[in-house]
């Protein structure tokens, strides 16, 4: 049963209406969101239809009204969701519409706009346009202007982000919560806790071999994720090391930015790589893993390397926004540059071959992690910037 919408004796608890474009969002990103925020707001999610709706809601404790949202640009379709969410605005009368992701942004602050809630968030996980070309970037730019214009507080989930926001995008003053990131990580969740034992009897479970030395990438299989150059990268290691494995976890997409055949053939004839598809728990996965890598070309602040750094495990990532702020070169992790094969050959090599190195990192991560990014902190964190944006409106 949904809880009450009052508390003491006449206060109505004002609604808060959170929008992102797919339910994975939901069920990864910002798991255990809005129920947190549930204790103090009316809170209802607003995202595309999936199969799993009913588990978000469930675990949520919170409603999820279904509407056409769709990554990709159609211009028939975004117009319909645009005419929906402004009627269901004016009907609601919600005082914070908070939107993540570009198409969620745009739709959700335009229509808030029009219906002049009075806050309206935008927190900017990404730019797509970073890597775009040609008149995709430019409307990709176009409507993250749209976006900025009608909100009316903007935050990024990265200082670095933030700073090219500012730089290139808007005037408009741009927040970052607590560290960064837009959940944070929950570090009791994403914790390994298993013996050796343990963890060599799922490696064996899983098809890996005791010994062997485990690289694991979890993520969307696409271009921009770097998996290219990680493939190539690793098909040349494995032809020296004979215990180095490749875990692949997550689902190829074909029509958003898909890899070249070359490489999907290495991923598919190489029986050192296993490739699994989208898995909502990955705790299995980071558990028999001794490399985390994240060798993508843009990112806000990346979730996954968090929850891999508080899994203990030893990172490296490109020097990109986000992931240069997670990693603290030579400490828990390395960096090297997008698009340089060569570079994250020598990089993974280093793990494997300079023992002392490897454990010495792997002794600074999770404390790295918990430092920075722990759940509860950024969740008291954004639940404060809410109460004091409130604030600030009535004054």
């Amino acid at each position: 049963m949904r809880r009450r919408v009052f508390i003491g004796a006449n206060k109505t608890v004002k609604k808060l209406i959170i929008i992102a474009t797919v339910p994975i969002v939901f069920e990864t990103w910002l798991k255990g969101q809005a129920k947190y925020l549930s204790q103090f707001y009316d809170v209802e999610i607003i995202t595309s239809f999936s199969p799993t709706i009913a588990a978000i809601e469930s675990y949520e404790n919170v409603p999820v009204r279904c509407v056409a949202l769709n990554r990709k640009i159609n211009l028939l379709l975004d117009i319909k969701v645009l005419i929906h969410l402004w009627h269901y605005f004016r009907q609601s009368k919600p005082s914070i519409v908070y939107t993540l992701t570009p198409k969620a942004g745009l739709l959700g602050m335009l229509a808030s706009c029009l219906c002049r809630v009075p806050l309206r968030i935008h927190n900017i996980v990404g730019l797509p346009m970073m890597e775009a070309r040609g008149i995709r970037k430019l409307i990709l730019e176009i409507t993250e202007r749209i976006t900025y214009l009608c909100a009316t507080h903007l935050y990024a989930n990265s200082f670095n982000l933030k700073a090219y926001i500012q730089k290139y995008l808007t005037h408009k003053a741009v927040n970052v919560i607590a560290q960064g990131s837009i959940n944070g990580v929950d570090v009791n969740f994403f914790h390994n806790s298993l013996s050796p034992l343990e963890r060599d009897s799922l490696k064996k479970a899983l098809g890996f071999e005791e010994g062997d030395f485990v690289i694991t990438f979890v993520g969307r299989i696409v271009k921009d994720k770097g998996i290219i150059e990680l493939v190539h990268a690793f098909d040349t290691l494995s032809q020296s090391f004979e215990h180095l494995k490749l875990l692949l976890v997550g689902h190829f997409e074909e029509l958003l930015d898909p890899i070249d055949a070359e490489s999907k053939a290495i991923i598919e004839h190489n029986q050192k790589i296993t490739h699994i598809g989208f898995k909502e728990d990955i705790r299995t996965y980071l558990a028999i893993t001794d490399l985390f890598v994240l060798p993508s070309y843009r990112e806000g602040l990346p979730n996954v390397l968090i929850e891999a750094g508080s899994y203990g495990i030893p990172l490296l990532a490109t020097n990109i926004n986000g992931c240069n702020e997670v990693i603290l070169p030579e400490k828990n992790g390395l960096l090297v540059e997008p698009k340089d094969v060569d570079a994250l050959y020598v990089s993974i090599k280093r793990f494997i071959v300079e023992k002392d190195f490897y454990q010495e990192v792997k002794k600074n991560v999770r404390q790295s992690i918990l430092n920075r990014y722990a759940q509860d902190n950024f969740w008291l964190a954004l639940k404060d910037e809410f109460f004091k944006l409130e604030k600030e409106v009535k004054a």
